[in-house]
C-alpha cells in the first residue's frame, strides 16, 4: 500500500473521530434540554396539582378545582410524552459515539503505527461502518440549535486535550 493510500486512511480516521465529537456533543446538549423538559412536563404540574388540591382541602372556591383538573391533564400528557426515556436515548447515543471517537483516534495516533496496512485498512472500514450503524439506529440529531451550540463549544477549544494543547491552569 502506498503511502497516499495510507494517509487517506489517516483522514477518514480524523474524519470519524470529529463527525463522532459533534454528533457526541449534539446529543449530550439534546439530552439535557430534553432533562428540563422532563421538569416542566412532569414534576412541575404534579408539584402544582398537589397544591391545588391541599388548597381546596382548606376551602378554596370551587373554581380551584378546575385549575386542578387542568395541572392533573398536564402531568398525564407529560407521563404519556416520556421525555425522559428520550434523555436517556439520546445520552446513551452521546456515550456510543464517545466510545467511537477514542477508537478512530487511538487507531490514527497510535495503533496504525504497529498494524499491517491491510489490518489497518479494515480497521477503518470497520470503524466508517460502526459509525454509519450507529447514524441509523440513534435518535436524530436534526436540532439545528443544539448543533449550532455543539459547534460553539468544539470551536472554543473544551475538548481539547490540555497536552495537545500546552494549557497550564
Amino acid at each position: 500500500m502506498k503511502d497516499s493510500d495510507l494517509e487517506k486512511l489517516v483522514t477518514e480516521c480524523k474524519r470519524i473521530e470529529e463527525d463522532s465529537l459533534y454528533t457526541q456533543v449534539t446529543h449530550h446538549i439534546i439530552a439535557r434540554n430534553q432533562k428540563s423538559k422532563a421538569i416542566w412536563l412532569k414534576i412541575l404540574p404534579a408539584v402544582l396539582a398537589v397544591v391545588s388540591v391541599v388548597v381546596l382541602l382548606f376551602g378554596a372556591p370551587d373554581w380551584v378545582a378546575w385549575i386542578t383538573l387542568v395541572f392533573g391533564f398536564a402531568t398525564l400528557i407529560g407521563v404519556l410524552l416520556e421525555p425522559e426515556k428520550e434523555a436517556k436515548l439520546h445520552l446513551f447515543a452521546a456515550k456510543n459515539f464517545t466510545v467511537l471517537k477514542h477508537e478512530a483516534r487511538v487507531l490514527h495516533e497510535a495503533f496504525r503505527f504497529f498494524a499491517d496496512p491491510k489490518d489497518f485498512y479494515h480497521e477503518v472500514k470497520r470503524l466508517r461502518e460502526k459509525y454509519n450503524y450507529l447514524v441509523q439506529f440513534t435518535p436524530s440529531t436534526e436540532n439545528p440549535r443544539a448543533w449550532k451550540k455543539a459547534r460553539r463549544r468544539i470551536k472554543s477549544g473544551t475538548y481539547e486535550p490540555d497536552f495537545k494543547s500546552n494549557k497550564e491552569e
